[in-house]
């Protein structure tokens, strides 16, 4: 190598580098607790721009498909109206979304916990008589075994004591978790209410600030770095819409679906419990399964026996969605094989919980592009003569659309 200044630049950079890396190492807990702190500083704005980046799609076809005659009746103020508006609108929608979730989901919810906490004891007696009826049949095998039975009255006590245990541990200092859990409850409040009013900034003026970024980028990078960081930049935000798109689509097929069984199998509580599923369906692959706790819980109001067919739907259900639709639905429309799409999801509850299982999806997706154009134009180095459309290797046609 040749010692000119570019190259010495190259070295000093190196060597900072390599120290800094070693002194981060060695002072890991350090690192980790000022990243732990930044991070929780900056998540009113992540939060806004991730509301931003959800609504932008919603927000911009209200815009232009409803809206739009403003701009051309008004071409001085008509845009800006027409923005505003699209805003309100969906904030309208997000939130008549939310009541009417609540509106479904409480009464059914405090309904069926009174029925359960009211029946369940008798309930539990009358299912073990139906269980000792069934194991009386295999006295003549040679199997003795019965249920022990009580009185509801013992299970009554149960619930009793049940519930002193409950208060004796908001006596011995369960009351100061509660209260740790209000206040974090309360900081996510307000951390939200911020992001929400950034959010709207963000979609008033988000063609400034894309424009703004835009030269920021162009004017501290080369011409060919600019280009690719906008190439990640395009190739990001298509994954994560068409991600949104189909993730909300295949929550509504998710939440009819189990809408139209709990009618069939007339289930208790079916627009509530579907609801619930669907709204959870919002968590790939593994969300309604949530869902499906709440709904087992309402069932459970009627009787043990239809909790139990309940649970039975809904595992036939999770495997119909899980091996059908998450994968043809959500797979296809980020361009990820339904094997990826699985891997992903697993990978990503390892690491981040419920928050990586959702942004699991979306990044594998972008890696895949960004790994399938490397491959694509490898191949076409070593093989210029051959069609990569013909042998399945072509990068797909929605993300090369600008």
């Amino acid at each position: 190598m040749e010692l000119n200044k570019a190259n010495i630049k190259k070295i000093i950079f190196i060597l900072f580098a390599a120290i800094a890396f070693c002194i981060g190492l060695i002072n890991i807990s350090s690192v980790w607790a000022t990243l732990t702190n930044v991070l929780s500083m900056l998540t009113p704005i992540i939060i806004g721009l991730c509301i931003a980046f959800l609504l932008s799609p919603l927000t911009s076809a209200i815009e232009t498909r409803m809206l739009g005659f403003l701009a051309k009746r008004f071409p001085q103020k008509g845009k800006g109206v027409a923005r505003g508006l699209s805003i309100v609108m969906v904030l309208i929608i997000v939130a008549g979304v939310i009541a009417l979730l609540i509106v479904l989901v409480i009464p059914s919810v405090n309904s069926a916990f009174t029925t359960i906490f009211n029946d369940l004891p008798d309930q539990i007696i009358t299912l073990a008589e139906k269980t000792n009826i069934l194991l009386a049949k295999l006295d003549n095998f040679g199997i003795y075994y019965r249920i022990p039975l009580g009185e509801a009255a013992d299970w009554t006590a149960l619930i009793d004591q049940a519930q002193d245990k409950i208060q004796s541990a908001f006596d011995s200092g369960i009351l100061n978790d509660i209260a740790n859990t209000t206040i974090s409850v309360v900081s996510g409040f307000t951390s939200f209410l911020i992001g929400l009013i950034l959010s709207i900034y963000v979609l008033t003026q988000k063609e400034q600030i894309s424009k703004f970024f835009s030269r920021l980028i162009r004017a501290f990078s080369k011409e060919k770095t600019s280009k690719r960081i906008f190439k990640v930049a395009h190739i990001t935000k298509v994954s994560f819409r068409h991600f949104v798109t189909g993730q909300l689509t295949e929550a509504l097929i998710i939440g009819t679906l189990c809408l139209i069984g709990m009618l069939v199998f007339n289930f208790p509580y079916p627009a509530a419990t579907s609801a619930v599923v669907g709204l959870m369906a919002l968590v790939p692959v593994f969300g309604a399964w949530i869902g499906g706790i709440l709904g087992a819980l309402l069932c459970l109001s009627r009787d043990v026996p239809t909790a139990l067919l309940f649970i039975l739907f809904l595992v036939l259900l999770q495997q119909l969605e899980g091996n059908f639709i998450y994968p043809k639905v959500v797979g296809k429309s980020v361009g990820l094989p339904g094997l990826l799409v699985f891997v992903s999801v697993i990978i990503g509850a390892s690491i981040g919980g419920i928050l990586g299982i959702v942004l699991s999806v979306p990044i594998c997706s972008i890696l895949f592009v960004l790994v399938k154009e490397a491959v694509d134009k490898r191949l076409k180095r070593k093989s210029p003569h051959v069609d990569l459309e013909e042998i399945g290797l072509a990068t797909p046609p929605e993300i090369n659309q600008k």
